[in-house]
């Protein structure tokens, strides 16, 4: 396969701002393969060649090699017996920001479970850990759930961590990601529609529900009975069925597509239907 240089991949761009329905995916091919060779140079000529803003045309084939890229990547991640959750929320946060890597998830969680070790270690009860981790989070850190999601953005994962805000589900995630950093049995559970966070250990003989969009409030029995009440339904023991890895990355999937349904989003709703395929399947 041909290397590209700089002037090269400048031209190859350059032809790309005028594509004909012809050529237009041939060059598409063609920067696709000069990215898969040489990442690094091609946003150095993006930089040196667009200080300010790329055409659109330009983006979006760069948009659109990322995204067939990610549905490989996908595709991997689902065939895994037991896919690793921070791994589907890095593939994830690639839809919205591509030059996404894990370091940038996975840094910033390592960050925060050293901060968090001295109180952890001193916490006796789960409740007591679930206080920690609700004082950390909301207090210390600053982190916002959003009642609801306008912007497929706000279900980035890599983007929650950095600007502190996102949907309930980014926060059910950080408390997850935490949590098994210390081994606990923490995972998120959807009660009746509600994705609570949910820690147990029989061998401790603890079971608490803890609600991501209300500031990590620890919820009673009676609270979650009047919730379920509220929704004209009988408790079920499923309710607390752990939602696996998999079952998460196709909820925020599904959460995407519902927002970008709303803006008639086709461009982006086709790669978004095909990811929830690959993880369905």
């Amino acid at each position: 396969m041909q290397t590209l240089g700089n002037d090269g991949i400048k031209a190859l761009i350059k032809l790309l701002e005028t594509e004909s329905e012809a050529y237009g995916p041939v060059l598409k091919q063609a920067l696709a393969d000069a990215i898969k060779q040489n990442p690094a140079q091609v946003q150095h000529v993006m930089e040196e060649e667009y200080q300010t803003s790329a055409p659109r045309a330009v983006l979006n084939t760069l948009e659109e090699i990322c995204w067939e890229d990610l549905a490989t990547a996908l595709a991997r991640f689902a065939a895994k017996i037991n896919p690793d959750l921070e791994e589907g929320l890095a593939l994830l946060s690639k839809f919205t920001s591509p030059t996404t890597a894990r370091g940038d998830i996975s840094a910033p969680l390592d960050q925060m479970a050293a901060h968090l070790r001295p109180a952890l270690l001193n916490a006796n009860t789960y409740a007591e850990i679930a206080a920690v981790l609700g004082h950390y989070f909301f207090h210390v850190q600053g982190f916002t759930a959003l009642p609801a999601n306008t912007d497929v953005k706000d279900l980035s994962f890599s983007r929650f961590l950095r600007k502190k805000r996102g949907s309930s589900l980014c926060v059910a995630c950080l408390y997850v990601c935490i949590g098994q950093r210390y081994g606990m049995d923490i995972s998120p559970v959807d009660v009746a529609g509600r994705v609570l966070v949910h820690m147990y250990s029989q061998a401790r003989g603890e079971s608490l529900l803890i609600d991501p969009l209300d500031n990590g409030k620890i919820l009673t029995e009676e609270e979650c009975l009047r919730y379920i009440r509220s929704r004209q339904i009988e408790w079920n023991n499923d309710f607390l069925a752990p939602l696996s890895s998999r079952m998460l990355v196709r909820r925020f999937i599904a959460n995407m597509i519902y927002v970008l349904n709303k803006l008639r989003d086709e461009r982006r709703l086709k790669y978004l239907r095909n990811y929830l395929e690959i993880i369905q399947g």
